[in-house]
Order: structure tokens, then C-alpha cells, then sequence
């Protein structure tokens, strides 16, 4: 900055001033705006694999489906996304009637979230749908697909569990991978069915998966879930777990009242991703 001095007559004498050497700010305030435009390009970024990964979620798994076609059973399932778009995990479900004429149901959790998280649990849902044609009952499927998880996928880990209902016998063989177990609701009672030994998928290169056979009878309910419904940052498992048992007690006329009645009193606050399958016999 500079001024003129002048003199009674108005001409000029001097020149006063002062300089200040501003390069280093220059320079900083060039860093800085790179440093936005790079933060503004990876949060672009961030947000289109958001997006693809909510998209793809969505496609394999709409929160609601068209009714399973079972002689003498309803099918109903429901997924629920996380709250935040960033949070799109890996949370999957399904329900489908096999060549042999079985119903196979199952949920199941992969661990993180992201797009990474969404592709493992559609090479996972795929691939069980896939092994499940051979006829292997649940305990083995199970152990093929820790497989696939630990050798094919980058060794991601998951929980899961996989039920197969025969209509003619009225029975369900179920195993589990690291996962809660099902609840059955029967006569206003609901309890989680026993706990079997089942290792996460993926942890392992090798293991295997005890299964169990469940008699059920008209008017039985069962629900399979991922732990989106339940869980609670405050409270252990086994607490929230009870609470999901008092809630669901009560038996509304449908099974998709149910369903959105569970959802609707879920008392989770992880902003999790929830995948609910329920059958009842009619």
C-alpha cells in the first residue's frame, strides 16, 4: 500500500508506504483450494458408491416381496435399509421353493458396509441358491458356503442361517453359521429355538455345522431376522433378544402384520440394515 504526500501547494514531496511479502499465504490459499477440490471430488465418489450399492441392495432385496406359492404355509419377509445411505451393508435374505419341492428361507449378515459389503452378500445369497438344487441338507450347505466365503470372496466373514421346510412332513431342518437363532411362536409363547453349533462363515477355511429338525404344527409361527432388529449399543444381546420375544407374542391376524408390527416396535439404534423372514402353517 502507498499514498502521496503533499505540500501546501498540493504538490507532491513523497511517497510513503508499506509492503508485506504474502507468498507464503499465496501459496496456502492455493493448497487449500486444491485440498477442497480434492475432498469435493472424493466425497462425489463416496456418494456415487453409496448410491450404487443402496441400488444394488435394493435390487436383489425390495423390502417387500410377492407371496411365496407353499402348500399350507405363508411366507412373508421384509427388509428394512439403514437409516444412512453410507451405512448399506450386507444384510440379505431369501425364500424360495427348491425342485425337490422344500422351501428354503434363510438371513444372513455380512460384516461392514459399502459396496464391498453389498457385492459378498450377493456372491453369497447366489451361491447358496445354487448349492441348495443338490439337495445337501442346511448344516452342509452351510459348510460349502463358508467355502465360497473364506476362498472366494476375499475372505469376507458373515453369520447366517439356512432352514429347509418340507410341506408334506410339516418339519423344518436348520443350521446356523454364527447367528441368532429363530424364534417360534406357538399358543401366544415365543422362544428362541436351541442354540446349534455353528462357527461364522469365513473364519475358518474348514468346518462343519450341526443341524436340528423342528416338528411344527397349524397355527406355529417362525421368524428368522438379522440382528438390525434387535441390537442395541446400551444393552447386551440376550436383553434385546427378550424384548424381541415379548413383542412377539402377539400374533396379528396376518403374518405381514407381524412383520411390520416387529419392525414398527424395534427398539434397535444401530442404524443397521434389517432383514426379517417369517413363515406361519396354516
Amino acid at each position: 500500500v502507498a499514498e502521496p504526500v503533499l505540500d501546501t501547494d498540493g504538490r507532491l514531496v513523497a511517497v510513503r508506504g508499506a509492503y508485506q511479502d504474502i507468498s507464503s499465504q499465496h501459496w496456502t490459499e492455493v493448497a487449500l483450494a486444491a485440498t477442497r477440490d480434492q475432498l469435493a471430488q472424493t466425497e462425489q465418489q463416496a456418494s456415487e458408491r453409496s448410491r450404487l450399492a443402496l441400488q444394488l441392495q435394493h435390487a436383489i432385496m425390495p423390502p417387500t416381496r410377492a407371496p411365496l406359492e407353499a402348500p399350507g404355509l405363508q411366507v412373508a419377509v421384509r427388509y428394512r435399509p439403514a437409516e444412512e445411505e453410507h451405512l448399506v451393508g450386507g444384510d440379505w435374505y431369501d425364500a424360495v421353493v427348491l425342485p425337490s419341492g422344500l422351501v428354503m428361507l434363510c438371513v444372513g449378515d455380512v460384516a461392514g458396509h459399502g459396496i464391498e459389503a453389498a457385492t459378498s452378500m450377493v456372491v453369497l445369497r447366489n451361491a447358496l441358491r445354487g448349492l441348495a438344487v443338490t439337495g445337501a441338507g442346511p448344516g452342509q450347505l452351510l459348510s460349502w458356503l463358508n467355502i465360497v466365503a473364506h476362498h472366494l470372496t476375499g475372505s469376507i466373514t458373515a453369520t447366517a442361517v439356512c432352514g429347509l421346510y418340507d410341506p408334506s412332513r410339516h418339519t423344518l431342518r436348520w443350521a446356523r453359521a454364527g447367528h441368532l437363532p429363530p424364534v417360534l411362536v406357538r399358543n401366544a409363547h415365543a422362544a428362541p429355538l436351541p442354540l446349534l453349533r455353528g462357527m461364522l462363515l469365513g473364519a475358518m477355511p474348514d468346518t462343519e455345522y450341526e443341524e436340528e429338525e423342528v416338528q411344527l404344527a397349524a397355527d406355529d409361527t417362525l421368524l428368522m431376522y438379522t440382528d438390525g432388529l434387535i441390537e442395541r449399543r446400551d444393552r447386551s444381546v440376550e436383553e434385546s433378544l427378550t424384548q424381541l420375544l415379548v413383542q412377539a407374542r402377539t400374533v396379528p391376524p396376518t403374518l405381514d402384520q407381524q412383520l411390520d408390527r416387529l419392525l414398527t416396535y424395534s427398539r434397535s439404534d444401530t442404524d443397521d440394515d434389517t432383514c426379517i423372514v417369517g413363515i406361519r402353517l396354516r
